[in-house]
C-alpha cells in the first residue's frame, strides 16, 4: 500500500467519478482505475461499488477514506516539519566543547546561533575531550570542538582540524610578575598558577620544566598547576582577584562579543612560548549531520578563516 494510492482514493471521493478524479491527478482513466484496484487487492477489501456509473463507497471504503485523509494530512506536515527543521525553525542541538574551545570560538558561534535562530533549542556542555567523545558515541551530542591529540586514533570518530590559536599564561596588568625582564616557571609558581586539564602530551611537557625547576631549589616536586579548573570563566576571576597566572587561549577577534581574556594580558615564561591549541571538530563517522549541526560547522568555519595557515602543534 502506497501513499499514492491513498491520495487517488481521496481523489475519488472529492470528484465523485473515476474520470473527473482520473484527470484531477494526472493520470489516465485506465491508470487510476488500476491504482484503485490495487489498494483494494492489496486490503483484501472492496472499497469502492461501481454500479451504475456512480461511485458510492464501502463500509471499509469508508473506514479506509477518513484514514487515508489523516495520513495525507501528517505526510504534508511532515513535509512542512521538514522545511522548517531545514530552515532551523524548530529543531534542537547540542554542542560539546572543550574548556578552551568554549571560552573562544564555541561559544562566539554559538551567539551566532542564537542570533540567527532564535526558535531553535540549543544546548552546549563543556567538559573534557574523553567525557565529550563519551557523550558523542551514545548520540548526546550532535558533534564537539575540543583539543584532540588525546583521540587521533580513536575509532568511529572524524575529526576535522581547525586553525590552531596561539595560548599563553596570562595575569592582570598590575601583576609584579610584568616588572621583571624574564620570568620563569620557577618565579610564576611563586603565585597560583591555574588551568585545565592538559592533553597528555602537553602535560608531560609541563611536568619535565616543573621536575627540573622544584628539584634545582630542593623543594618537593608538585603538579603542574596548583589550580586546576576547566571553567575558563572562573579562571579568568582567579586572575583577576587572587593575582593568579593562568593558561588560556588567545581570544578571536570579534565585535560585541567578550572573551575570557578581556582585560588580562600575556605574561611569557620562558621555555612556553609558541604554545598553541589543537582543536579539531569531532562528528560520528558515517553520520548525516543535521542542518543545525551543518549550520554551526560553516559559522565556526567562517569565525576561524582569517586564521588558516599550516597547522602547527
Amino acid at each position: 500500500m502506497q501513499l499514492r494510492q491513498l491520495q487517488h482514493l481521496v481523489a475519488l471521493a472529492e470528484q465523485g467519478s473515476f474520470g473527473r478524479a482520473a484527470q484531477a491527478v494526472h493520470l489516465s482513466q485506465p491508470a487510476f482505475s488500476r491504482s484503485i484496484d490495487m489498494l483494494e487487492d492489496k486490503l483484501q477489501a472492496r472499497l469502492v461499488d461501481r454500479a451504475y456509473g456512480t461511485v458510492r463507497f464501502t463500509q471499509a471504503g469508508e473506514l479506509v477514506l477518513a484514514r487515508a485523509r489523516e495520513l495525507i494530512a501528517d505526510a504534508q506536515q511532515i513535509q512542512r516539519d521538514v522545511l522548517q527543521l531545514e530552515g532551523l525553525a524548530i529543531g534542537s542541538f547540542a554542542v560539546g566543547l572543550g574548556p578552551f574551545a568554549a571560552s573562544t570560538l564555541g561559544r562566539m558561534a554559538l551567539s551566532l546561533m542564537a542570533q540567527r535562530h532564535p526558535q531553535l533549542l540549543m544546548r552546549m556542555e563543556v567538559a573534557d575531550t574523553v567525557t565529550l567523545s563519551e557523550r558523542l558515541h551514545r548520540r548526546q551530542l550532535d558533534l564537539f570542538i575540543a583539543d584532540t591529540r588525546d583521540l587521533k586514533k580513536q575509532p568511529g570518530l572524524k575529526l576535522a582540524r581547525l586553525p590552531d590559536l596561539p595560548v599563553s599564561f596570562f595575569v592582570q596588568p598590575k601583576h609584579p610578575l610584568r616588572r621583571l625582564k624574564q620570568v620563569t616557571l620557577e618565579k610564576a609558581m611563586a603565585y597560583p598558577l591555574a588551568g585545565p586539564n592538559l592533553p597528555a602530551e602537553v602535560a608531560t611537557h609541563f611536568e619535565r620544566h616543573v621536575q627540573r625547576d622544584t628539584r634545582r631549589d630542593g623543594r618537593d616536586e608538585r603538579g603542574v598547576f596548583n589550580v586546576t579548573c576547566d571553567d575558563a570563566g572562573t579562571l579568568r576571576h582567579l586572575a583577576l582577584t587572587a593575582n593568579a597566572v593562568i593558561l588560556a587561549p588567545h581570544a578571536l577577534h570579534a565585535p560585541a562579543l567578550n572573551t575570557d581574556t578581556d582585560a588580562l594580558v600575556p605574561l611569557p615564561i620562558a621555555g612556553f612560548a609558541g604554545m598553541q591549541t589543537h582543536y579539531s571538530l569531532v562528528t560520528l563517522a558515517g553520520r548525516t549531520p543535521s542542518a543545525a549541526a551543518t549550520v554551526y560547522t560553516r559559522l565556526v568555519t567562517e569565525l576561524m578563516a582569517p586564521l588558516k595557515r599550516p597547522a602547527g602543534h
